[in-house]
């Protein structure tokens, strides 16, 4: 397992150990791990982070994440990220649920079809979110400051200039600040050069704001229409249509709900971007307007607050590390949030670059050569998730196409989440993080079902021949759920490859067909990743703060 030297922080090289550059969550969390270790860390904005980022979500693959870096690097409270309960009162009045997933395919013109719906409820044992970035950021930032990162929050970076032995920061303030590291999470390249969209399977124009006076989707899309549906607004409701998607994320939709905003994602085509209006709230009434459904949920609503809109981008490989700086998150560039992918993905990039630094700042390993493993991960990851997202975008023209895409995503995030804690476990087994540390594999870094890995690829084939033109959408479809019926590692009781079983719930019934069918039938790779708390709906003991000796330990380290 890790071994961190606690002698390291008594180096005198620089002002700090590590600057991380971004008051947000993924810039909170990977100060916070740091600074548990002993690190001198400084925790800053950049010239441009943007700091009020609308409703991100959370699935059960994040909730795996957010479990590694607790339990890895010795910070349970990223652990209460995970789950809506464990967060404080007033994270938690401000944030929402999330209890499902629903996208409901749009035809302009046309009232929304009932029939064109898909609806993914989250098992119950499971406490997802939609967090509200302005109040969960500054949460993540004060988590790192209680664990003794240097947070400053009266000036920002305006430059960073890295030399052989250091790198240089100036700030908005003229101060000077020399660091032996630096993470740059914000929203503007500081290092390297910017991001543009070469390699980029989706090129999009992405809109997002908060608005208020948003219709409760129930109001116009009734749920006596569909006949499985749970609430709308109990979960994140995806629009679809040709060309792109609306997400709508909800926070007052518990008990202790007293935000009355929502956040409003809008995504389409750049060409198709390029015939709409500049402006971006004329171009959002131009696209919701096509579609009554969608139109009649906006009728009242008011954005809170500017719209921000920005061209997807990444930024090429060789731009996003040198010998004692690495970029990551928001500084590689603009990305989509679509399918709850972006916690996840943050999480992801600060569990690699946590464990590099502290090898770095151990004397385990050259800066250099742990900077650019990390940064080839990161980009393998978001390749992959730019496949994703762009085969979804390629489904979305259709719904029997996105039909099919849903069922593998699905099965993706499911096989993903009982893989992770599975090699967690292993981990622990081995006294060694080996079984979570495969990140020349990508987006997959631990061991999955064999089958997996060939399905995403040849999954990811048929969109693009959709693309290409030499398979229509509904040849894709149907060649789709002809494969989720013969692969062994496909749970049949999910109904993964039935078109009609369009609403997915998790019940007791399903949970004891499942079991029986582990102990039966099963493939033996699949076998080994239902652990009891998976069948069952078990979950771990809340997240706590660590015991009073251990915080005046770490005091006394840093």
């Amino acid at each position: 397992m890790d071994r961190f030297d606690e002698s390291f922080d008594q180096r005198q090289d620089g002002d700090y150990d590590v600057a991380v550059v971004g008051r947000h969550l993924a810039g909170g969390w990977l100060a916070a791990i740091l600074a548990r270790h002993g690190a001198r860390v400084l925790l800053v904005d950049g010239p441009q982070t943007p700091g009020t980022r609308p409703g991100e979500t959370t699935v059960p693959y994040t909730t795996a994440v957010l479990e590694l870096l607790a339990e890895r690097f010795d910070v349970p409270e990223i652990g209460a990220f995970a789950h809506f309960v464990d967060l404080p009162p007033a994270v938690r009045a401000a944030s929402g649920v999330k209890r499902s997933l629903s996208f409901l395919h749009h035809q302009a013109g046309r009232v929304h079809d009932p029939k064109h719906t898909v609806q993914f409820n989250v098992p119950g044992e499971h406490n997802e979110c939609h967090v509200y970035r302005p109040v969960v950021d500054e949460h993540a930032c004060d988590l790192a400051a209680r664990r003794g990162a240097h947070l400053i929050t009266a000036a920002t970076v305006t430059a960073a200039e890295p030399t052989p032995d250091r790198v240089r920061l100036t700030l908005s303030n003229g101060t000077q600040v020399s660091v032996r590291y630096l993470v740059d999470a914000s929203g503007t390249a500081l290092t390297g050069d910017a991001g543009d969209d070469t390699d980029l399977a989706l090129r999009s124009r992405v809109l997002t704001t908060y608005m208020t006076g948003v219709e409760d989707l129930g109001e116009v899309a009734r749920l006596s229409s569909y006949r499985q549906a749970t609430p709308w607004s109990a979960g994140t409701v995806h629009h679809l249509f040709p060309g792109g998607w609306v997400q709508v994320v909800t926070f007052a939709n518990h008990p202790e709900g007293i935000n009355p905003v929502c956040a409003v994602t809008l995504s389409v085509d750049r060409d198709s971007a390029a015939v709409l209006p500049n402006e971006s709230e004329e171009l959002f009434r131009t696209v919701v307007a096509r579609y009554p459904t969608m139109a009649a949920q906006f009728r009242r609503a008011v954005a809170s607050r500017p719209w921000t809109a920005a061209n997807t981008s990444r930024r090429p490989l060789h731009a996003t590390y040198g010998p004692r700086w690495i970029a990551v998150d928001r500084a590689v560039g603009v990305v989509e949030d679509f399918l709850s992918s972006d916690i996840s993905v943050a999480a992801e990039v600060v569990h690699a670059t946590a464990a590099a630094l502290l090898r770095v700042l151990d004397g385990a390993e050259p800066a250099e050569d742990a900077l650019a493993g990390v940064a080839r991960f990161q980009h393998k990851l978001l390749a992959y998730n730019d496949r994703m997202l762009a085969s979804a975008r390629i489904a979305g023209a259709d719904f029997a196409s996105f039909n099919a895409f849903s069922r593998v995503w699905l099965l993706w995030q499911i096989l993903a989440h009982l893989s992770l804690k599975r090699a967690c476990a292993d981990a622990e087994t081995e006294g060694s993080w080996s079984p979570v540390e495969r990140f020349g594999d990508g987006a997959l870094w631990f061991r999955t079902p064999d089958g997996l890995v060939p399905l995403l690829a040849w999954f990811f084939a048929q969109y693009e021949d959709v693309r290409r033109g030499v398979r229509t959408p509904a040849g894709a479809a149907q060649a789709i759920f002809r494969r989720l019926a013969r692969s062994r590692f496909v749970p049949p009781l999910y109904r993964f490859a039935a078109p009609s079983a369009r609403y997915y719930k998790f019940t007791s019934t399903r949970r004891i067909a499942m079991l029986l069918w582990v102990m039966t039938v099963a493939p033996k790779d699949f076998q080994r990743l239902l652990r009891r708390e998976n069948v069952t709906g078990r979950r771990r003991p809340p997240a706590v703060a660590p015991a009073a000796e251990r915080v005046a330990a770490a005091a006394e380290r840093r």
